[in-house]
């Protein structure tokens, strides 16, 4: 039966430009890094984790079929995280040049929300519900 997660694991196909996104403009720690995967962990946690694996190890790991890499995808999941403060979060990290999709915007249910995209074009959504 399954019981945990290990780890988010990325395809990619311009590896060492992710692992200095990854490190050096959303400030994941890189514990591991290898000719051809990198596994980073966020600050306050012990895991999960997000790796990144260049897409033909990918290809060769899993196959051409699933992993499709001459194709661009279409995003159907992204990854969601809670920040302090959503406003300070993106004019931060769009300091540092991080392409944000979508700027900070309330909901209808309260949550404060913005998204933004990875070199590859992987989505995050950084949100935070604001005191009242």
């Amino acid at each position: 039966m399954i019981d945990h997660l290990n780890a988010y694991v990325l395809p990619v196909r311009d590896f060492e430009k992710c692992v200095s996104f990854y490190r050096d403009k959303l400030g994941l720690q890189l514990k591991n890094k290898e000719d051809d995967f990198a596994y980073f962990v966020f600050e306050k946690m012990s895991g999960p984790g997000v790796g990144l694996l260049k897409m033909v190890s990918a290809t060769k790991l899993i196959s051409e079929a699933q992993v499709r890499p001459n194709e661009d995808t279409i995003h159907r999941t992204y990854f969601a995280v809670f920040v302090e403060d959503v406003d300070k979060e993106y004019l931060d990290l769009e300091a540092k040049g991080v392409h944000f999709v979508k700027p900070p915007t309330t909901q209808p249910w309260g949550q404060r929300i913005a998204y933004f995209e990875d070199p590859e074009g992987n989505l995050w959504e950084i949100s935070h519900f604001p005191k009242k």
